[in-house]
């Protein structure tokens, strides 16, 4: 995995956005697919929109009773140290590697608000996709503050990644509007394999069941809105631009993928060498190469992976 201060990374991270032109954005004429898409995510968003303090059961405790994530998509899963815990010393690591995936997700939802809510400053009220992006950062609310019952809930520390979210969402030329779309698709992506795997796992807690299941219901639109978006934008980018996604994506893909591995569980639990096994770990390194494969393959059609960048990705796709 890329570390966050790679060379790619920082050419995205540095420029100034001041200095960027702005794209003036989304209209029928210029979007025509993002147009129709939102509106019938606007359409599915009003049949069903969810409130987590309803449709979750939260008097059930959350305790370690059964595991909080699927075995297997635990980061630590058959090292060493995994094969040294007890049943119930993997069980409550379960429990805090959930917690920290919810600290997670809150962080990139706050990225992702930010990213929209630039995007929407920019956008007159009557264009389609203005309403729908106004109903995504309302789900995007909705879903930290789930995460934060959660954390809440579940007795662990108030996990969170500590990396800045300023850090990949501050530009907003056309080509940096790009990669944050693509980042949003890829986190995304990675938490709809996670969260599809939960929901179906009978030896997961219900809390984390009905979380996943929640999730996945509504992140489905922000799935298909992202890849409207990027499949008709792409290709209207000048060359710059597309070098710049094409240069900076793989980077910052990888950020994302390494901030799936927080060692503050590892320190609080006591995991001597954890944080390293775990980061070290065939096994989990395949797991984040499965839950970003849509993702590559989409990249791929789109024309942002090509023979040229392959190899940028040889970490992050099969």
């Amino acid at each position: 995995m890329a570390n966050v201060c790679s060379k790619n990374c920082q050419n995205i991270l540095t420029v100034d956005a001041a200095s960027v032109p702005m794209d003036g954005m989304t209209t029928d004429r210029a979007m025509p697919r993002t147009a129709a898409r939102s509106r019938q995510l606007v359409a599915a968003s009003e049949r069903t929109t969810l409130d987590p303090f309803r449709e979750i059961d939260w008097t059930q405790p959350i305790d370690d009773s059964a595991f909080h994530l699927p075995p297997e998509l635990l980061p630590l899963y058959g090292t060493a140290p995994w094969d040294a815990m007890s049943e119930a010393e993997r069980i409550a690591y379960s429990r805090h590697e959930t917690a920290a995936l919810c600290g997670a997700g809150i962080w990139f939802e706050n990225v992702l608000m930010q990213v929209v809510l630039r995007h929407l400053a920019e956008m007159p009220v009557t264009d389609p996709s203005h309403r729908y992006l106004l109903v995504e950062v309302a789900d995007e609310c909705r879903h930290s503050m789930m995460f934060g019952e959660y954390i809440r809930r579940a007795g662990t520390p108030a996990y969170r990644p500590t990396v800045s979210p300023h850090s990949l969402s501050d530009n907003d030329g056309p080509g940096h509007r790009t990669v944050s779309y693509l980042l949003i698709l890829a986190v995304e992506e990675l938490l709809d394999y996670t969260n599809r795997a939960t929901m179906r796992d009978d030896r997961v807690h219900p809390i984390s069941r009905s979380i996943a299941r929640l999730h996945v219901l509504e992140e489905a639109r922000h799935v298909s809105f992202a890849k409207t978006y990027l499949a008709e934008v792409v290709p209207t980018l000048s060359e710059s631009d597309r070098r710049l996604v094409a240069d900076a994506a793989p980077a910052l893909v990888a950020v994302v993928a390494d901030l799936s591995v927080d060692p503050a569980v590892y320190e609080h639990l006591g995991i001597a060498g954890g944080y390293d096994a775990a980061r070290a770990n065939p096994h989990h390194q395949a797991v984040v190469v499965a839950g970003l494969a849509k993702l590559t393959s989409f990249l791929t059609e789109i024309g942002v992976i090509d023979d040229e960048h392959r190899p940028a990705w040889s970490a992050l796709a099969a």
